[in-house]
């Protein structure tokens, strides 16, 4: 019976990929005259149409999204949006799940990727150097400029996206140090699911059902450096209640041995000071 689930699981994969590059070449063509006009500047029109092409895919996926969303959550104010992160699935997620424009940050190396590096330029996201200190401060800056502007930024931090059976491992500083000296509010976004439908350790995407909840703005206007603790471990429970409804017995549904997995970090810019 494993054997045939296996199998079932390469054809679908196989499928969805196929399908994913056939809407992403479709749609390039539409995306890169957006681009063409609005560049890096904020665009409702880009939003929603990058929002449409996720949709697109996962419908074709067989992935069904579910967003919980606090009735307080404005899509016309700007937020620091903070992420338990399980799956590359994640993007998807943000886009979809949050309804205005919004930056997000990825490895150097994802923008030297064909056609989504290109896009992830052009679209003004962050890209983030970790090899020196003096690379991570840059980018620190850079995206404490973006959140001062008033754009709202993506983040997960976690990290990493590490193969254990923790709900939600430990989430470093440098997020909540933006969300401070920027004074943008966070919303909390806890993702259910993401990492059993799309598994950052396999090549696999499996059809099924993916519940967010999408969280209160966590003000942090009159908070300082020394409250980031207490906004730290506010945000984490929030997260983790959310997780708990799920799994109740604490743990991450997990298919693999973690001694054999080699951690492949997502950000060391935003680490625990």
């Amino acid at each position: 019976m494993k054997f045939v689930k296996n199998i079932f699981e390469i054809i679908w994969t196989v499928w969805s990929m196929v399908v994913a590059l056939m809407i992403v070449l479709i749609n390039l063509p539409i995306l890169l005259f957006f681009i063409f006009i609005w560049g890096e500047k904020e665009s409702r029109i880009v939003d929603y149409y990058l929002r449409f092409c996720c949709r697109l895919i996962l419908i074709s996926w067989g992935i069904k999204m579910v967003f919980i969303r606090n009735p307080k959550l404005d899509y016309s104010k700007s937020y620091i949006y903070i992420a338990n992160h399980r799956s590359y699935l994640d993007v998807f997620i943000a886009i979809m799940g949050i309804k205005s424009y919004k930056k997000f940050l990825g490895k150097a190396e994802v923008f030297d990727w064909p056609i989504i590096g290109f896009l992830a330029k052009r679209l003004g996201h962050i890209p983030v150097k970790r090899e020196l200190e003096e690379n991570r401060e840059k980018s620190y800056q850079r995206i404490l400029n973006v959140a001062k502007s008033n754009t709202s930024l993506f983040l997960c931090p976690e990290g990493a996206i590490f193969m254990n059976d923790e709900l939600l491992n430990e989430m470093r500083n440098g997020a909540f140090r933006v969300a401070i000296e920027s004074k943008l509010p966070i919303v909390a976004i806890t993702m259910v699911n993401a990492g059993e439908l799309f598994p950052p350790h396999k090549f696999r995407i499996r059809p099924g059902k993916c519940i967010n909840y999408l969280s209160a703005p966590f003000e942090t206007k009159t908070l300082t450096i020394e409250n980031i603790d207490t906004l730290r471990d506010s945000v984490k429970n929030e997260i983790l209640n959310n997780l708990v409804k799920h799994y109740p017995k604490g743990k991450y549904p997990i298919e693999f041995n973690p001694n054999d997995y080699q951690e492949s970090v997502y950000l060391d810019t935003l680490k625990k000071e």
